[in-house]
């Protein structure tokens, strides 16, 4: 990439990083979800707590063209998810401009964190701010789930390396514990795999994936040995389930037998880091290499559109977008030419996605839903383009 063209996208992402931010703090990081039509009590109460009757609710809110929300009671909410990726995305902003702005902003996100948390378990865990339901069953308002608990792990854990603030690096810590003592395990020849949620065992590999990185970082910190050993075999359990391809499965049994992008991204990230924690000792880069190869040469056209499945294009989905941003610029410590994949992708969900300096949920062949989600698509998108934006800073020294 020419250096003017380069200048342009650094430009580019810093406009469309400074309306999101303005935008979201307008909502007063308030917002809709695509699965948060439980939220209503007219739809709770008809749901006569039947799960079919719930996942039908919740999907209907992805087919929606208009909003119908407020007419359905459903409220704008505060996400534990959201602002762990806002205050992500503010800390790789500073990190790149060291403007003290965006530590203050990312500061007052994780505060709120440590005091909007899941009560009554044994470390800091975060869940939904309304009833979900999924294959995976039926999740009550504020059941916290490893993969929201592990997505905020990570931005404390960043915070931590840029501030050295004993709280934060506590709050890694706790969210650890929650993870070790709070869900349930399914162990096999093969190793570990932990529980979604608690009381919900089900064998999924981005989530144990990212319980395990959250568990290394954590010993990282305060090595206990005990916490790399439970990883290690998270790690030795998924990889093991890994395709020959470099595929992977969304989880265990048949209801999970699909390959999705960010999906795949979250379990490329989670060995990515977890192969640099552990200097290469509990598994080989050979399963980071094909995953990666997979995941890039299945997952997106040439302009840069991310599919949605290997297999499919549709729904052109912003989370996938956003996931793809960030990984790819993550990985391209590794693999130069990752950073250009990155770039393709950011280009494309500006040209598609953004409206009104927000990005919409979900471009379908005949229909377009532009629900602005608070978390699914404003928050990681926000942490995407601070992402990007650091990485390109780092290639050019």
């Amino acid at each position: 990439m020419r250096l003017d063209d380069k200048e342009r996208v650094i430009k580019s992402i810093i406009s469309n990083f400074t309306a999101l931010s303005k935008h979201i703090e307008k909502r007063e990081y308030k917002g809709y979800e695509f699965d948060d039509l439980l939220g209503s009590k007219l739809l709770n109460a008809l749901s006569f707590n039947n799960l079919l009757i719930q996942r039908i609710f919740v999907q209907i809110g992805k087919f929606l063209p208009i909003n119908i929300r407020p007419i359905l009671g459903v409220q704008m909410l505060p996400s534990t998810k959201a602002n762990g990726f806002f205050a992500k995305g503010y800390l790789y902003m500073f990190k790149v401009t060291q403007d003290e702005l965006w530590l203050h902003k990312a500061v007052n996100l994780l505060d709120w964190l440590l005091t909007n948390y899941s009560l009554g378990y044994s470390g800091l865990a975060w869940g939904n701010s309304f009833d979900f339901a999924s294959r995976g069953g039926f999740f009550k308002k504020g059941l916290p789930t490893v993969v929201w608990t592990s997505h905020i792990n990570n931005t404390f854990y960043i915070a931590y390396k840029e501030t050295g603030l004993t709280k934060y690096r506590n709050a890694v810590v706790s969210s650890a514990n929650f993870i070790i003592n709070d869900l349930e395990r399914h162990e096999d020849e093969n190793g570990i795999c932990i529980a979604y949620a608690p009381g919900r065992l089900n064998l999924i590999h981005n989530s144990n994936l990212l319980g395990a990185i959250a568990l290394l970082r954590a010993w990282e910190l305060d090595r206990d040995n005990g916490k790399f050993e439970i990883a290690r075999k998270m790690f030795s359990w998924s990889i093991s389930q890994m395709n020959k391809d470099g595929s992977w499965y969304y989880g265990v049994s048949k209801k999970y037998k699909w390959i999705d992008n960010f999906h795949t991204a979250y379990v490329l990230d989670c060995l990515v880091e977890g192969y640099n924690i552990t200097n290469g000792i509990i598994f080989d880069w050979d399963v980071v290499d094909k995953t990666f190869k997979f995941w890039r040469d299945n997952f997106f056209l040439e302009d840069g559109t991310p599919k949605y499945y290997h297999d499919r294009k549709y729904p052109l989905d912003i989370q996938c977008a956003a996931q793809a941003i960030e990984s790819f610029a993550k990985y391209s410590v590794v693999d130069k030419e990752a950073l250009m994949y990155a770039i393709k992708v950011y280009r494309w969900t500006v040209r598609n996605m953004k409206k009104n300096g927000a990005f919409i949920f979900q471009k379908w062949r005949f229909f377009t839903n532009k629900l602005e989600s608070i978390h699914w698509g404003q928050s990681t998108m926000l942490s995407a383009m601070g992402v990007l934006l650091y990485y390109i800073k780092k290639l050019q020294g």
